[in-house]
C-alpha cells in the first residue's frame, strides 16, 4: 500500500516559513479529502504521530465508517455496491492505520484517552499531526477547525512546564507542496476558553492565507458538496455524525448476536 501510495502521491516539497527547534510540537493541517493523511504520513520527515478518527481503528465500526464518511454512501446510488466496497475497505482499515503511526480520537469522555497518548509521544520527542476541520465552512482553502486539540497544550505545560507550539500546515497535490506556516504557543497563563478560540482562530486564518498565496490551483475540501447533500444536518453538530455512525453499528452487533430463535 505504501508503494501504491508513492505513486498516487509523488514526493512533496516541505517549506517552513520558521524553521521549528528540537522541541515536539503540533502540525495543524487541512485535510483536502484523503491527501492530507496520506502525503504528511508518507513525507512528513520528523518523528510524529497523527490523530485518526476512532471510528475508523475500530473493526466493529470501520465499515460503517468507511461507508458514510470515505464513500458518502448515503448520497449515492446503487447503495448495495457501496455498501460491498466499504465492507471490503472496512476490513483493511484498522491494520493499515494501526502501521501508519496513529492516536485514536474520541468524540466523548474517553477524549482523555487520546491527550494522554498525545502528551506521552510529545515526551517521547515525537510532534502531533492533527487534521482538526469540521464539516462547517470557511473558505475554498480550509473549514473552520474544532478547537478541542488546543487542550493540549494545556496538558503539556502541567506535565513540563513548557510552551507547546501549534504550526499551521497546508497542503497541495498539483505544486506538490506542504507549506508549514509560523508556529503560535500556547499561554497557560490565560484561560483554556481564550486559548481555543486564539489558537484555533490564528491557525484557521494562516492555513487559509497560505492557501490563497500558493500558485494557482484546485482547492481539495475536506468535505465534497455531495457530503452536505445527505448528512448537512451536522454541519454544525459534527460530534451527532459520529453518535450516528457508532449508534448504526451496535444496532447491527444487536441485530446479528440477538436474533429470535426459531
Amino acid at each position: 500500500m505504501r508503494t501504491v501510495a508513492h505513486i498516487l502521491f509523488p514526493r512533496m516539497k516541505i517549506t517552513y516559513e520558521e524553521q521549528p527547534d528540537d522541541h515536539p510540537a503540533v502540525f495543524v493541517c487541512n485535510h483536502a479529502a484523503m491527501c492530507g493523511p496520506v502525503v504528511m504520513t508518507l513525507y512528513f520527515d520528523r518523528p510524529h504521530q497523527t490523530w485518526t478518527i476512532y471510528s475508523a481503528l475500530d473493526r466493529t465500526l470501520s465499515y460503517r465508517y468507511a461507508y458514510h464518511d470515505v464513500f458518502f454512501g448515503e448520497s449515492r446510488r446503487f447503495k448495495w455496491f457501496w455498501r460491498l466496497l466499504a465492507r471490503i475497505v472496512g476490513r483493511a482499515l484498522p491494520r493499515l492505520l494501526e502501521e501508519s503511526g496513529t492516536i485514536p480520537v474520541f468524540h466523548d469522555r474517553r477524549v482523555l484517552k487520546t491527550l494522554r497518548a498525545s502528551i506521552a509521544a510529545l515526551k517521547n520527542g515525537e510532534d502531533i499531526v492533527i487534521f482538526a476541520e469540521s464539516p462547517q465552512r470557511f473558505s475554498e482553502f480550509v473549514n473552520e477547525l474544532q478547537p478541542g486539540f488546543v487542550d493540549l497544550g494545556r496538558f503539556y505545560a502541567k506535565e513540563t512546564g513548557e510552551h507547546l507550539n501549534f504550526y499551521p500546515v497546508y497542503l497541495e497535490k498539483k505544486h506538490r507542496s506542504i507549506s508549514i506556516g509560523r508556529p503560535i504557543s500556547y499561554d497557560p497563563a490565560s484561560s483554556p476558553d481564550d486559548q481555543r478560540v486564539r489558537i484555533s482562530t490564528y491557525l484557521r486564518n494562516v492555513i487559509d492565507c497560505m492557501g490563497r498565496t500558493v500558485p494557482k490551483h484546485d482547492p481539495v475540501p475536506f468535505l465534497p458538496p455531495r457530503w452536505y447533500d445527505a448528512y448537512g444536518e451536522y454541519e454544525s453538530e459534527f460530534p451527532k455524525y459520529w453518535e450516528m455512525i457508532e449508534r448504526e453499528s451496535n444496532a447491527r452487533q444487536e441485530k446479528r448476536y440477538f436474533r429470535p430463535s426459531h
